[in-house]
């Protein structure tokens, strides 16, 4: 990719609210660090920001900025996710799914900041590393990344406490916590909130109530279930619900699959009272029960929204990948925090790219939106910066030949 050097004139649209939020004093350090984040190829490092930054900034100022610069990282992202979903043709009102999940990350520095033991889902192992708890908007098929939470032990807010410890104090939270924390600050409308079963607590469901929002979540199989009518008749879930597949079950088609779906109201243990949908695929054994607060939708309607969550996995993965999410090399929890929102921000601009390309505004709200995937996005940015390049240097005079004759040549082969 080439050299960062001004700034580039697609992203005046996007930016225009960071430019506000950050300052003058930083905003030069924050687009270089997310144009970077959203075009650079392989591992992220210090290393390669500093070069892509062409000797603007150093790895020492890049440090600076993310681990004691006075910029608010949340806000930042949680504005921008919003302008990107009004660039999609999202407008107040507008039904959303919001998405609530976490990942984990194995690390092996010693002296990096709230690193403990986890479970890693995915090799089944357990390691050191981060818990990474967040949330995305899902809006005509796009995920939008919207607020993002690194979690830490509660031996390291004791630490952060004390006078002797450089930087802020963090409050302890659980991931739970966390989560209803992210409802709790959420200033949309007609949101129905997605999670699985980790999730499905008193701690998320109060905010969802008290934000007047709808949820739907997985309910595990050991959960006591009280069927309507029936308060003191106490049933296991991993009994009830696959005896109401077998006898009140009816097979429907979504999206050219086929479920086998059954539907019940009652009281859920801690919970109050809910619709559970019980869902089995064709030719599958295992089932799953889904718990709604929205007693009055039909067993379709509950398993179309619940499928929504599965963008927020995809989210994880791509960022991972392609904006590397956990490259961090950062030792202060300040500094891992903001990289975090700096790389869901590199995932707003390429879905800011993709959506301005499509013309998103333009196109009926009702129908889904197909924006290219990240890597196809990545290219499209990495074409605007070396167009954006050769337009300087054929405006400047130091090279305005070279600029020139490279234009020439592009033209030639296109």
């Amino acid at each position: 990719m080439p050299k960062l050097g001004r700034f580039p004139p697609f992203g005046k649209r996007f930016f225009r609210r960071a430019r506000k939020l950050i300052g003058s004093c930083h905003f030069a350090h924050f687009w270089r660090a997310v144009v970077s984040l959203a075009a650079m190829q392989g591992r992220r490092s210090m290393r390669k920001l500093e070069a892509c930054c062409r000797n603007h900034s150093t790895r020492q100022s890049i440090g600076f900025f993310l681990s004691k610069a006075h910029w608010d990282a949340p806000q930042l992202l949680a504005e921008t996710a919003i302008d990107t979903l009004k660039g999609l043709g999202w407008q107040s009102g507008d039904p959303l799914h919001l998405v609530l999940d976490d990942t984990q990350k194995r690390k092996r520095g010693k002296l990096m900041e709230a690193v403990s033991k986890i479970f890693l889902h995915a090799e089944k192992v357990y390691a050191q590393g981060h818990t990474i708890v967040a949330c995305a908007i899902v809006y005509r098929n796009v995920v939008i990344p919207y607020a993002v939470r690194l979690w830490a032990t509660s031996e390291f807010c004791k630490k952060t406490q004390k006078k002797s410890y450089d930087g802020d104090p963090i409050e302890f939270r659980k991931l739970t916590q966390l989560a209803a924390d992210i409802i709790t600050d959420c200033p949309l409308e007609k949101v129905t909130v997605l999670f699985d079963s980790y999730y499905l607590c008193p701690n998320v469901t109060h905010a969802c109530a008290a934000q007047q929002y709808r949820w739907a979540g997985v309910a595990k199989k050991n959960r006591n279930f009280f069927p309507d009518g029936r308060d003191r008749d106490k049933r296991k879930l991993s009994s009830y619900g696959a005896n109401a597949l077998k006898r009140l079950g009816k097979w429907v088609k979504h999206e050219g699959k086929t479920y086998r779906l059954a539907e019940r109201v009652g009281r859920l243990s801690k919970l109050g009272r809910v619709k559970l949908v019980f869902s089995r695929r064709a030719k599958e054994k295992c089932w799953i029960a889904i718990a709604t607060n929205e007693t009055r939708w039909g067993a379709l309607r509950v398993l179309r929204h619940y499928l929504n969550r599965w963008p927020i996995e995809i989210l994880f993965k791509e960022s991972k990948q392609y904006l590397g999410l956990g490259d961090y090399q950062m030792l202060r929890y300040r500094g891992v925090v903001r990289y975090l929102h700096l790389v869901l921000i590199a995932h707003l601009l390429l879905t800011h790219l993709g959506g301005v390309a499509q013309g998103a505004q333009a196109n009926d709200k009702n129908k889904p939106l197909d924006l290219p995937s990240v890597p196809q996005l990545q290219l499209h940015l990495r074409e605007k910066l070396w167009d954006d390049t050769i337009n300087s240097m054929e405006q400047g005079t130091r090279n305005r030949r070279i600029g020139k004759k490279l234009k020439q040549v592009i033209l030639l082969e296109t």
